[in-house]
């Protein structure tokens, strides 16, 4: 269930990005419709959690900046095409 969220508005990618997980955030994010009225993909990585952070902004904080960069790219890509 890739929307479910924990206690702080955390989803799966968000554990997947913080750990360094570059196969399951791309298999996460990837599996989820990018275009259409309203994307699941975009939905995805622009969710914030309760501290308002996004997947791309904790895999930074973690040393992760593959992750965060693939994230943030995907974004700008889908609202540039959107």
């Amino acid at each position: 269930m890739p929307f479910k969220t924990d206690d702080m508005g955390r989803t799966e990618l968000f554990f997947y990005a913080g750990s360094g997980d570059l196969k399951a955030v791309e298999r996460l994010i990837f599996s989820l419709a990018g275009t259409g009225m309203c994307p699941q993909r975009l939905s995805m990585i622009e969710h914030k959690d309760k501290n308002g952070k996004t997947a791309a902004d904790v895999a930074e904080e973690n040393g992760h900046s593959e992750i965060s960069r693939l994230l943030n790219s995907e974004q700008g890509r889908m609202e540039y095409f959107g």
